[in-house]
């Protein structure tokens, strides 16, 4: 009997942990979206105005995981209740792979007095829809792109970009294949005359690893400095790599 009581206790101390351990996701909300299941991010403004994100458009996409990273990172709050709801000036919309459709809203708190209506937007709060549950999340990144910053994201890569990108990869070609990885968001961060004069020059350039754009690690970046004159052609002086770097610091380096 003895053995009987303490097996029950062994089983009851295992069962446990994984019941609160359930009970703490439903708490938290919903399970990250993972981006690699993206098709698109879709916002529309009621008052018109509408833009549609690809996965499949390399500058888009960029723009897309920083978007998922939000929600994903996004503080859950408890209370999602009737006042909370009110028709929302505009709406995200985020198409998953396999049908399904995840919805984010801005939220309002809505007052009634006196038979008057009165409904005020929470700021750096958004409403999360997925398979009908509702989670209230707190995220003041979110909160703006949503209201504004959508509409302020470029249509493809800009006249500087391109340069950058086209002065990067003529250069590129002289690293050493360990750095090959290093071909996102390239820039060139500085270029000057040697001594004064037109036949040479000092450039500094930087870029991100591509294999990091699935957004499960940090960004690495690379630095490196090359003078190129027409005497003596290219020649790398110095290559350093910035390990992990933040997701701001990714941002800048992609103009994002």
């Amino acid at each position: 009997m003895k053995k009987l009581v303490i097996a029950a206790i062994v089983i009851v101390g295992l069962l446990l942990p994984m019941f609160f351990a359930k009970a703490d996701v439903q708490l938290d909300g919903i399970i990250p979206i993972n981006s690699e299941k993206v098709n698109s991010v879709h916002v529309e403004r009621l008052a018109g105005g509408t833009r549609t994100f690809q996965i499949n458009d390399g500058y888009e996409e960029v723009v897309i995981r920083k978007v998922i990273n939000w929600i994903n990172t996004a503080k859950p709050l408890n209370g999602v209740n009737q006042s909370l709801f009110y028709k929302s000036p505009v709406k995200l919309q985020v198409f998953m792979s396999n049908g399904d459709v995840a919805i984010i809203e801005p939220i309002f708190n809505c007052v009634t007095e006196n038979g008057a209506k009165t409904c005020s937007i929470m700021d750096g709060e958004v409403l999360f829809i997925e398979n009908h549950v509702k989670v209230r999340l707190k995220s003041q990144e979110l909160y703006d792109w949503l209201l504004v910053g959508w509409e302020e994201e470029s249509y493809g890569p800009s006249k500087e970009e391109l340069l950058d990108e086209t002065l990067y990869f003529q250069y590129y070609s002289h690293l050493d294949k360990k750095y090959a990885d290093f071909v996102m968001c390239p820039k060139i961060d500085s270029i000057e005359r040697i001594a004064g004069g037109d036949r040479g020059h000092i450039i500094q350039a930087s870029a991100l690893n591509y294999s990091a754009h699935h957004g499960d690690q940090p960004y690495d970046r690379i630095h490196f400095t090359l003078t190129d004159t027409q005497e003596k052609g290219v020649h790398i002086t110095n290559v350093s790599i910035e390990k992990g770097i933040s997701d701001k610091e990714s941002g800048i380096q992609c103009r994002r």
